[in-house]
């Protein structure tokens, strides 16, 4: 691994259509059903020749640059230890502790650059790399598996590819509060679980209750958005809820009207298809330049 490649390849956040929570396991971990769908919102993560060490943009990131980084066991995970001669450049945009994947979206995307540096190709993880990548993180394995929707069983590890999304606009509402993925799993208790499909209830994440008992104020979140003639849906553990609305126009007016009544939101869009690496050489690069 001498060459001059810089790999370059995005780690798209994604929200969960629906999650369903079947059981909790002797180990701890929670049986899920979900079905997830990518978002062009997007880190972006760059692998070079440099320093061995992760580099976080912008600096002042709530971020460590240590193995606590999931991008950071992302990368150990694809080479089977930190890479010495190797830099990778993380530039956040998706908000931490959002329900948003962005953590996930990281480690996973640095395991296909790594994968890739080493074999030359993108990888397509076997069911044994899906299973070791959900120890991780339980959306590490979606992300990695690089389609834009897929129903996701287990704990994260099985992987149904579902059909392309249509590029449908998303509105975020971002509340002023993180939930911790952890502690909302913690407080999930199984009359909040639906375990299967109901009629009328194709949206439901059943991990709300225990993110409303965390924090209360996400109920005003909710409500806020239907009173502005939509249902908002909990993204993964939250708080981020979100809302899709086909019509472009429409979307825009929607994020207008939240935003007037003090709320944070951003549009973004659904993906049709993944990310994919770019290959460049480091006097193509602008880093190269420097």
């Amino acid at each position: 691994m001498t060459d001059g490649r810089v790999l370059r390849l995005e780690a798209p956040a994604k929200v969960n259509l629906w999650l369903r929570v079947l059981e909790r396991r002797a180990d701890g971990f929670h049986q899920l059903e979900s079905e997830l769908a990518l978002l062009d919102l997007a880190d972006v993560l760059v692998l070079e020749r440099g320093p061995g060490r992760l580099v976080l943009e912008p600096s002042e990131a709530e971020l460590a640059e240590d193995a606590s980084n999931l991008a950071w066991q992302g990368v150990a995970a694809g080479f089977g230890r930190w890479p010495a001669g190797w830099r990778l450049t993380l530039t956040k945009t998706i908000p931490l502790a959002a329900g948003l994947g962005g953590g996930s979206s990281d480690a996973a995307a640095a395991w296909r650059l790594a994968r890739c540096l080493l074999s030359g190709v993108d990888p397509n993880p076997s069911p044994a790399e899906l299973s070791r990548l959900a120890l991780i993180g339980a959306d590490v394995p979606f992300f990695a598996a690089a389609t834009p929707s897929a129903v996701v069983t287990g704990i994260g590890e099985v992987i149904v590819p579902r059909a392309a999304p249509e590029p449908d606009p998303i509105v975020l509402i971002h509340p002023p509060f993180a939930l911790s993925t952890a502690a909302v799993f913690a407080a999930t208790i199984p009359a909040d679980w639906s375990r299967q499909a109901a009629a009328g209830d194709e949206s439901r994440n059943d991990l709300l209750p225990a993110a409303l008992r965390l924090a209360p104020a996400l109920g005003d979140v909710v409500a806020a958005v239907r009173r502005a003639g939509y249902e908002g849906h909990l993204s993964g553990s939250g708080p981020t809820v979100w809302v899709r609305e086909p019509d472009p126009e429409r979307a825009h007016a929607l994020a207008e009207r939240l935003t007037i009544a003090d709320l944070r939101v951003s549009l973004t869009r659904l993906r049709t298809e993944p990310a994919s690496i770019a290959t460049m050489h480091t006097h193509d690069s602008p880093r190269g330049r420097s």
